[in-house]
This record gives structure tokens, sequence and C-alpha cells, in this order.
């Protein structure tokens, strides 16, 4: 037979256990709202990323004398324009005059309150 003085036991045990619990799940659920808020960040890098290749390739499949003539790129200047909630700018200059042109494509967006960023830079012969 259980003692008097051993009741109160169980009922300290049960909340223990459920005061355990309630934190323990506390804090899968902040670690799962960070997982996501991460997940979300690494898309919007990647959609960048895949806009910048775009842009890169797009303006690589004609002519840069074609490109330049066309104001699609502006050695010693830049070109920008917007798509969804990217800005991107096109950035151009020469390395060897009429030989060699450094093309950078920056795309950018807001995310979080702050303003993200990815650049890519390549080297064309022309």
């Amino acid at each position: 037979m259980n003692d008097y003085n051993e009741k109160g036991f169980v009922l300290l045990d049960v909340m223990l256990a459920l005061f355990l619990f309630t934190v323990g799940f506390a804090a899968l659920y902040g670690l799962s709202e960070k997982a996501l808020s991460e997940a979300d960040q690494a898309l919007r890098l990647t959609e960048a990323a895949n806009h910048a290749q775009n842009i890169m390739e797009t303006l690589g499949a004609e002519s840069w004398r074609d490109n330049i003539q066309r104001g699609s790129c502006i050695p010693g200047g830049e070109v920008e324009g917007s798509e969804g909630f990217f800005r991107w700018r096109v950035y151009s200059d020469w390395d060897i005059p009429d030989e060699l042109l450094r093309v950078k494509v920056e795309i950018s967006w807001l995310e979080q309150g702050s303003v993200q960023s990815y650049t890519l830079e390549s080297l064309y012969a022309l």
C-alpha cells in the first residue's frame, strides 16, 4: 500500500513532464520557423542566381557589338530593369578596349526589410 506522504509525487511528476514537453515543443516550433525562413531566403537567392544567368545568356546569345548598338549593354555605363520583385542592372566596361569586355549582372531584391543582392560577372572577347 501507498503511504499518505507519497501521493503528491505522481502529480508533481506529471506537472514536470508537461512542463518539459511544453519547453521542448516550443523549442522545436522556434527551430521550424527559423528553418522555413532560411529556406525562403535560399529560394530567393536561387531565383536571383537563375535570373542573372538568364540575362547573361541572353546577352551572350547575340554578338556583343549588336548588344552595344541596341543599348542592351553600354561599356562604361549601366542598363537597368525589373522583373517581378527583382531589380537588375547590367554593368559593363572594357578590360582591353574593343577586345575584352567585362560584364557584371547584379540582381537585387527586398527581403525582411533589407536589400539583398546577387552578382554574376564574366569576361567576353569581341
